[in-house]
């Protein structure tokens, strides 16, 4: 359990594994459709009771919901993804449907980039068709709130010649951000954004979802960059972190590459994918929960001329951080976030979940995919703000 200095609320985040059959190949593994329904009620029931334990918290025997987040990634839905195979993206398919099962009482869902695989020669259609397979699965028969971030992947900028292959800012905002099924508040066709919701113990859980494929005009690769542009930094320190922010309000940052560790021992796994200095967004993070004043450049790893600068004071901004949720790493992690000057807060918390497709396996994942299905893997409590009034 994680401790906040001021607050008290449980939230639970539920990381959906998805394992597949087979290592890669061209080919869908055969699995009987009998097999499979008698697999996923399998695996349903079993989770059911994961999270009935710690479905409620209870005061004075008084028992309280906790928000309940399913937290997926690294779908990789494409022409040859095991078990997320376009047209139908069968693991997907059962992460929704299991969020959406009236007795986990899901609260949220959220997928953390890399919708989609591409290979050098992936064309703009094919990534366009890919990405469509994505959206349709994740929003078709799905009420539960569910929200996307951008990943590597989902630009499809393997390919040099970006004018060609890749996707641009806009393709992808038709094509996953304003399929969003809930309200949300960005600026004009940007895919980043915020969401307001309710939490069942009080107050409200903001969701920052951050676009790490963000450039107006396509330079820099972000296929191999996770690129935040100024505009997006202005707007994540002057209308994500402060707009309608009320006491009652916590914090969930959407990202898909991982942010520095804490742990010496953590750095050769998560290594640093950031075109600016990597500290820059804990570091903005650590401003807003500390209520503190930041001014700073931070430069651009390949070209030190261009540099993203921050000025902006949180001394009266109220609300609380509670976590980052990513993927990228196609492993599970939960780990503490590069280290700043000692406060009365605990650090920064950072949690990945596991790619969904056995094609894509990372070989720091622990995970052995020996059948299909999905299992709750992951949970962790944080406490947060009283009821409002």
């Amino acid at each position: 359990m994680v401790m906040m200095n001021r607050f008290f609320r449980l939230i639970l985040f539920a990381q959906i594994l998805i394992i597949g059959l087979l290592p890669a190949c061209s080919k869908e593994p055969s699995y009987p459709e009998a097999q499979r329904i008698e697999d996923y009620e399998t695996n349903r029931q079993n989770s059911l009771r994961l999270l009935t334990p710690v479905m409620y918290h209870y005061t004075d025997n008084e028992p309280e919901e906790l928000f309940k987040i399913v937290h997926i990634s690294d779908a990789h839905v494409s022409a040859w993804s095991h078990s997320n195979q376009t047209p139908n993206p069968r693991n997907l398919k059962e992460a929704v449907q299991f969020a959406n099962d009236v007795n986990a009482r899901i609260n949220v869902m959220v997928a953390t980039g890399d919708h989609i695989s591409n290979f050098e020669k992936t064309t703009q259609s094919d990534a366009i068709n890919y990405m469509n397979a994505f959206t349709n699965t994740l929003y078709k028969n799905n009420i539960i709130p569910t929200f996307t971030s951008t990943g590597n992947h989902d630009v499809n900028m393997l390919n040099s010649d970006f004018t060609t292959y890749a996707l641009s800012k806009t393709d992808i905002y038709n094509l996953l951000t304003s399929k969003i099924n809930y309200k949300f508040y960005t600026e004009g066709t940007e895919n980043y954004y915020y969401a307001d919701l309710v939490n069942p113990m009080g107050g409200f859980i903001r969701v920052i979802a951050l676009d790490v494929t963000d450039q107006d005009v396509m330079v820099f690769n972000a296929q191999h960059n996770a690129i935040l542009s100024q505009k997006q930094i202005d707007w994540l320190c002057h209308t994500a972190l402060k707009k309608d922010m009320t006491e009652f309000h916590s914090v969930i940052i959407l990202v898909h590459q991982p942010l520095p560790p804490d742990d010496e021992g953590l750095k050769n796994i998560v290594y640093r994918d950031y075109l600016h200095n990597w500290d820059m967004l804990p570091e903005i993070i650590e401003t807003f929960r500390t209520k503190q004043s930041l001014t700073r450049k931070y430069e651009n790893r390949h070209h030190k001329s261009d540099s993203i600068s921050v000025d902006v004071s949180f001394n009266d901004t109220p609300g609380e951080f509670i976590c980052y949720l990513g993927g990228h790493l196609h492993t599970y992690l939960n780990y503490e976030v590069k280290g700043f000057p000692e406060t009365s807060l605990p650090k920064q918390i950072m949690i990945l979940a596991n790619n969904m497709s056995s094609s894509d396996k990372n070989e720091s994942s622990p995970i052995e995919r020996t059948n299909n299905g999905f299992g709750i893997i992951h949970s962790t409590c944080m406490p947060s703000i009283p009821k409002t009034k």
